[in-house]
């Protein structure tokens, strides 16, 4: 059954960084804002946050190779090698290990979780978390994504970030939402999306909204490197 819920002062934005977009092993761009939506102006971190640094996910640091990969899954997971897909990206050049899970907490059922290779130094970039629900009903509940994302935004909220780097509370458009994005002190970048969420504005209280079938998704990236990932790029003045 499909459950409202508020998400009025709660929701936030992020900034566009490349993710891994799952089904079509390719890398895809964050949505901007929706016209006419503008950002609200970022909170000056309180004196008792903690810096956070994005760094990888849990035993999987960003700088490992392939190897040191698959051991920190298996030790994270308690997954068999061969449960460990390898997935190539022909646009980005990159590859994926990634790795199927019954339940990942806060999402809402079954979640993968994929650690993304760099282009030329084959060592871990990015670590994408996504659980995904293909809707096959008239209608769908988008409520328990939402309600996973806000509490992932709000946790990573508890920490402080780089100055004037923390985006907060623009859709970016009908059915997704930028919840939360920050950049730390070094090239490290998080963010937490949720997308196939129809959202609607009932006298100024944000609420999601029963749909038609379609694919719900709820999506946190860790980023290394924001401002150079390694992927691969035409040169300029080649063509």
């Amino acid at each position: 059954m499909f459950s409202k819920v508020s998400i009025s002062g709660v929701i936030a934005a992020s900034v566009v960084i490349a993710g891994w977009a799952m089904g079509s092993a390719a890398w895809a761009q964050a949505p901007a804002p929706a016209p006419g939506t503008t950002a609200a102006p970022p909170a000056a971190p309180g004196p008792s946050k903690a810096a956070y640094e994005v760094a990888g996910f849990r035993g999987a640091r960003f700088g490992m190779d392939e190897a040191q990969v698959r051991a920190a899954i298996q030790g994270d997971f308690q997954a068999k090698p061969e449960a460990i897909r390898l997935v190539p990206n022909a646009m980005e050049r990159t590859t994926a290990l990634i790795v199927s899970l019954p339940t990942l907490d806060p999402g809402p059922g079954p979640a993968s979780v994929v650690y993304i290779l760099g282009y030329q130094t084959k060592k871990l970039i990015q670590v994408n978390l996504v659980w995904s629900q293909n809707a096959a009903a008239d209608k769908t509940d988008g409520g328990p994504f939402l309600v996973a994302g806000v509490q992932l935004a709000n946790y990573f909220n508890g920490f402080a970030w780089r100055d004037g780097k923390v985006s907060m509370g623009v859709p970016a458009g009908p059915n997704t939402l930028l919840l939360f994005a920050a950049e730390d002190a070094k090239t490290g970048a998080v963010q937490v999306i949720v997308d196939g969420v129809t959202l609607e504005n009932k006298g100024g209280k944000v609420e999601t909204k029963p749909q038609r079938p379609g694919s719900l998704s709820l999506r946190v990236s860790y980023i290394a490197d924001r401002l150079k990932p390694d992927i691969f790029k035409l040169e300029p003045g080649k063509f």
